[in-house]
């Protein structure tokens, strides 16, 4: 907690809501103090709703009410967007619902928070900028923002100065290399909006052999910082799904239904649009470049987790810094959103402080824990005033070859687990990464793992010259026959740097797993199974550890090992029907939710 109760500094909410992915950050004085997405309390993933869970964690963080909030921020401006929505809806051949209208978002913010004062009604590309620029810790920066759509944007560029965050230029709907990225994702098979980082995965078993058709989809202006699709071909408009046609025609090749086999030319396909994408945002960083001085660069939106795109375009442009902040896509926007209406308020400079760690969400007591598992019947060890003998322990199991369910402190903000809601596991061996996918994360074989590593020791094992927080950028495996599990078919990996005065318990985990094995790196993955949100609460890691081939779980002091679990409740948990301490893993209903006064 940063203030003592009923005194405050100046209370900043940023909202980002009823799209997807709706989350909620609050900022005192300028600085962080709470950050979450609302998916990880209503366990239904990309939730969209009103974050009235996330809202209420951020004020507990200061024990503040919404009456003490002094400004509310919303990402995007809802008459801007009803305006797109209803240019869009009146070129469908069908009719179609325009989404909710601008009165309506205000209501159902005002009614929902119990707000009636001003709401600061962000433009959704300022506030993925902001939620980059502000937070990167750089005096100036060159930046781009790209993502599906905002109101009319779709690509952005800015020039960042002190506090001042001025637009460069832009592309607008419905041109748009979001929206180019998730129809090759669709086509694959793959749900758009969601699963692009499969694609991502997918592209390096491939070769781009329909790189030359595809580049003729996204014409580049290089000259003048833009870009236009074929929306004949990548016809979104008007019917839904009448692209596929066009591009199966074009490619030749049938569009891929969900749960249908993968193919080699599904990869290549895969492959080409990662290809178009990344010279795509090269070229366009090229135009930025030229037009400011700065040789830092942010990026966001959801593109900008496209991280073998960043580090392509950031290697061949003229950068020599790149910060992206963890939560880059549409949940980080509640953080920018805030931001600006904090930049935007008539008072002296506004601290900016760099955003060094994502661990900004709800934390668990070890006695919550201890009671949590008691209740469940689950033996544990509690290794309470024990740092040696807990970190000695799991060390040695994960040197074993045994995989760990990671629950510590401070949960994540964004999509990236880093090391707070995280399996382990060893990274040697490729038979690792085969298990994991297959048994416990009950994924599709062709997805890679990401590396953590100690910060120091990172050039030994990957070629980088450039820290690596957050796990957004992409680099050559230096020894591949050590890091069987972590190396992607291509020979890179997405690692994360790990620095002990932000994560100490994390980092010595990894030192003492380099002290018995000598390599200090972690396969680091979410805490999730498939298609299910990131573990939250302790009751949410007990679950889905329950329900998973995991050898041990350990959630704060608390260590359990899986062979001791009796099979009765691995069973129940696997058909879903286990209730722990008579806590229930969902959220509650919108009748149950709390009051903010």
């Amino acid at each position: 907690m940063t203030s003592i109760e009923g005194i405050f500094g100046m209370l900043t909410l940023g909202i980002s809501a009823f799209y997807h992915d709706s989350a909620a950050c609050l900022l005192e004085d300028g600085r962080i103090v709470g950050a979450v997405q609302e998916e990880r309390f209503t366990r239904r993933k990309y939730d969209e709703v009103l974050p009235v869970n996330a809202v209420r964690y951020c004020l507990d963080q200061v024990g503040a009410t919404m009456a003490d909030v002094d400004r509310l921020a919303f990402y995007e401006k809802p008459s801007d967007k009803l305006a797109r929505q209803q240019w869009q809806a009146a070129r469908r051949t069908a009719p179609s619902s325009t989404g909710t209208g601008a009165a309506d978002t205000e209501l159902l913010l005002r009614e929902g928070l119990h707000w009636d004062r001003k709401i600061y009604f962000v433009s959704h590309h300022r506030a993925h900028a902001a939620s980059a620029f502000y937070v990167s810790g750089f005096d100036d920066a060159a930046v781009m923002v790209g993502d599906a759509v905002g109101e009319w944007d779709t690509t952005t560029f800015w020039r960042g100065n002190g506090n001042d965050l001025s637009r460069l230029g832009g592309v607008s709907f419905p041109h748009s290399l979001g929206l180019f990225y998730s129809c090759a994702t669709a086509f694959l098979g793959y749900r758009p909006n969601s699963d692009e980082y499969k694609v991502m995965g997918l592209a390096s078993y491939g070769e781009p052999r329909y790189a030359s058709l595809l580049r003729e989809l996204v014409r580049v202006d290089a000259t003048a910082g833009t870009f236009e699709l074929d929306t004949e071909v990548l016809d979104f408009l008007t019917e839904p799904d009448r692209y596929q046609e066009h591009l199966r025609k074009l490619l030749g090749v049938p569009v891929r239904r969900p749960g249908e086999p993968v193919t080699a030319q599904h990869a290549d396909i895969a492959a080409s649009t990662q290809q178009v994408l990344e010279t795509s945002v090269t070229e366009l960083l090229g135009w930025l470049a030229d037009r400011q001085d700065s040789r830092n660069l942010c990026l966001a939106g959801g593109v900008a987790l496209n991280c073998r795109a960043n580090a392509v375009a950031f290697e061949a442009g003229p950068f020599h810094r790149m910060y992206i902040q963890p939560a880059a896509g549409d949940a980080g926007t509640a953080l920018g959103a805030a931001l600006c209406a904090d930049a935007d308020h008539d008072r002296p400079r506004m601290e900016r402080h760099a955003m060094r760690h994502a661990y900004l969400g709800p934390s668990y007591d070890n006695a919550e824990v201890a009671r949590l598992l008691t209740g469940a019947s689950i033996p544990f060890t509690d290794f309470t005033g024990d740092e040696e003998g807990l970190l000695d322990t799991v060390a040695a199991a994960l040197a074993d070859g045994r995989t760990v369910g990671w629950f510590q402190g401070r949960m994540e903000f964004g999509p990236r687990a880093l090391g707070a809601r995280s399996i382990l596991a060893d990274p040697r061996s490729p038979l690792t990464r085969d298990r994991l996918n297959k048994d416990i994360k009950l994924r599709e074989e062709y997805r890679p793992f990401a590396p953590a590593v100690l910060a120091e020791r990172a050039g030994e094992f990957f070629d980088m010259n450039r820290p690596s927080p957050f796990m957004v950028d992409l680099f050559r495996v230096r020894r591949p026959e050590d890091l069987g599990a972590v190396t992607h078919v291509d020979g890179t990996a997405r690692v994360q740097t790990v620095e002990e005065a932000l994560a100490p318990r994390y980092y010595g985990l990894i030192e003492r797993f380099g002290r018995l094995t000598g390599i200090p790196v972690l396969v680091n993955t979410s805490f999730n199974l498939s298609d299910e949100p990131i573990v939250c609460k302790p009751v949410d890691a007990l679950r889905t550890f329950l329900r998973s081939s995991l050898d041990l779980l350990c959630i704060e002091n608390c260590l359990v090992d899986g062979d001791l679990v009796e099979a009765a409740l691995r069973d129940a948990a696997a058909e879903e029907h286990v209730f722990v301490a008579g806590a229930r893993a969902g959220a509650a209903s919108s009748a149950e939710l709390y009051s903010f006064f």
